[in-house]
């Protein structure tokens, strides 16, 4: 799904936004309501595979298969229609399963054209970091489209310079490519203490200290 396949969906409960609107971990009864609202999230990064049912449903049923709770799909709803999406997780390495637990990655949020409504995308992001920073990120990465680029850069997320973040975590080293030139690479400390710094290369962004080393990408 998205940039990467999702692992097992965690076991958080509703949380309750007000105005009737309430945040919690995707079901399988949600699914035609993802497919109405998620593609808008990746737009030209290949949102298309989330308009089918079947695609959806195969992301879900792997998300309660594997890797502990590590990826996580969400929906916001309003009077239990679905106006909203989310997909977030450790960043993976290459074989899938491995995961960079101090790297969170915010796949897509979205909420639906005909349902935008102050707070549900807010709602469905902190949702998406009060998660990773459970699992134990200290960095949160996304890609963001033109348009959303003042979303993100309004809750603290900073450009990092493209073409790649590349950050030593301790299972490695991840690379968080662009997807295409429109969009801004953009990251977050976890922690307001963390001393994550970003260093400007030719390869793109080096993000130093996330894994208590000193990158050697220069």
């Amino acid at each position: 799904m998205g940039r990467q396949k999702p692992g097992k969906p965690g076991r958080s409960g509703p949380r309750g936004v007000g105005g009737g609107l309430l945040v919690r971990d995707a079901l399988q009864e949600d699914i035609p309501g993802v497919c109405a609202t998620m593609p808008e999230a990746f737009g030209l990064m290949g949102g298309a595979p989330w308009t089918d049912p079947a695609y959806v449903a195969e992301g879900l049923a792997v998300c309660a298969a594997g890797l502990s709770g590590r990826q996580r799909v969400k929906v916001a709803l309003l009077d239990a229609t679905v106006v909203g999406c989310s997909y977030s997780g450790l960043a993976l390495g290459p074989d899938g399963q491995t995961a960079h637990r101090e790297i969170g990655l915010i796949h897509g949020v979205a909420v639906r054209p005909d349902s935008r409504r102050p707070g549900a995308a807010s709602a469905l992001l902190t949702a998406c970091e009060e998660y990773l920073g459970r699992e134990g990120a200290r960095v949160m990465l996304l890609e963001a489209r033109p348009g959303a680029v003042d979303f993100f850069r309004a809750r603290g997320y900073q450009a990092a310079a493209g073409p790649a973040v590349i950050v030593r975590s301790s299972a490695g080293m991840f690379l968080y490519p662009q997807s295409v030139p429109s969009t801004t690479l953009m990251r977050k400390n976890c922690q307001a203490q963390d001393e994550v710094v970003p260093v400007a290369t030719r390869q793109g962004t080096v993000l130093e200290g996330v894994g208590g080393q000193t990158s050697k990408t220069r």
